[in-house]
């Protein structure tokens, strides 16, 4: 079992692994405000000795020159990678809403129809979703009908004033799982429209189909969670295989660069979804981030990571 260790216990631990603190005063201050595990535990593995020369034992060894600063600007790299990442997927996020209510509710303007079962797809293989998706909407306005234990004023405010809870302003309350199933259970042709509209926006004269939408939103869905929960990001990478390969050939990516299911997939898939001017600013963005990193670290852990985010050397 670990046992408790003193801020100047894990410096003298990380010091007798190889690493160079060169001012342990700021050293302690980073562990109080961030904590080892986070820091440390999250961010080390690009560092580590690998050599088996130099290592033979494959013990938890940092290489020659790597010092805690180098640890926590990758650190602080992920944490600024995380709040940018997070921001992209939030418009895109808000956009599907959007998107999703106005096209639901141009094909079915009557109140409340988005309660009505017969207004989605009749596919037996999304029963269970679509009765999902109708009682959350249903559980919110009934919920805001009472006067007690409302949770979202707005809704409550909404309701008060003009007697009903139409979808564009219920979809404002609902998760990006609970919007990805939304869409997956409404008719084709609508789907179809919805991921146009998608390729509309992103410009270039460039098409989208429903089941590649329905793919970036499986790649969003859990990428969002990572980013929002401040885990580990640059490195993580989707189990299932991603099939967007017609997708790659009209973003004029290599073959495996979105497919892969690694950080970089994800910021070349949000080409597709993104208005062009937006996408231009989040890449240029990003780049600047990268540059940054690669300035504070020696070459050996910087081509790490890199490869581990998806991005080519």
């Amino acid at each position: 079992m670990k046992s408790f260790s003193t801020h100047d216990e894990q410096l003298a631990i990380l010091k007798s692994r190889g690493l160079a603190i060169e001012d342990e005063a700021a050293a302690r201050r980073v562990l109080s405000r961030d904590n080892y595990y986070a820091l440390i535990d999250g961010y080390k593995e690009p560092f580590l000795e690998r050599n088996e020369t130099k290592n033979p034992y494959g013990e938890e060894l940092y290489e020659t020159g790597t010092t805690f600063n180098h640890i926590l600007a990758l650190y602080q790299f992920d944490r600024k990678l995380r709040l940018l990442v997070l921001g992209e997927l939030l418009k895109f996020e808000r956009s599907i809403k959007s998107k999703l209510a106005y096209r639901f509710s141009e094909r079915f303007p009557e109140v409340d129809s988005f309660l009505d079962n017969a207004n989605y797809s009749s596919d037996e293989i999304h029963f269970h979703e679509r009765d999902r998706i109708t009682a959350t909407l249903n559980n919110l306005i009934e919920s805001h009908r009472k006067r007690h234990r409302v949770r979202y004023p707005e809704l409550r405010e909404f309701y008060e004033k003009h007697k009903n809870l139409p979808l564009w302003v219920l979809v404002n309350f609902l998760s990006l799982g609970q919007i990805t199933n939304f869409y997956t259970v409404i008719d084709q042709d609508l789907r179809t429209r919805i991921a146009q509209d998608f390729a509309d926006d992103a410009g270039e004269h460039g098409k989208l189909s429903a089941a590649e939408l329905d793919e970036i939103l499986s790649i969003a869905f859990p990428f969002r969670n990572k980013a929002a929960h401040e885990e580990v990001l640059y490195s993580f990478r989707l189990r299932s295989p991603l099939e967007l390969t017609r997708l790659e050939v009209q973003l004029h990516q290599e073959k495996g660069q979105i497919t892969r299911g690694t950080t970089a997939s994800l910021i070349k898939v949000l080409k597709a979804v993104s208005p062009a001017d937006e996408y231009e600013v989040f890449t240029r963005e990003l780049l600047e981030l990268i540059r940054s990193l690669e300035e504070a670290l020696p070459e050996r852990p910087y081509v790490w990571i890199m490869k581990s985010a998806g991005f080519r050397e």
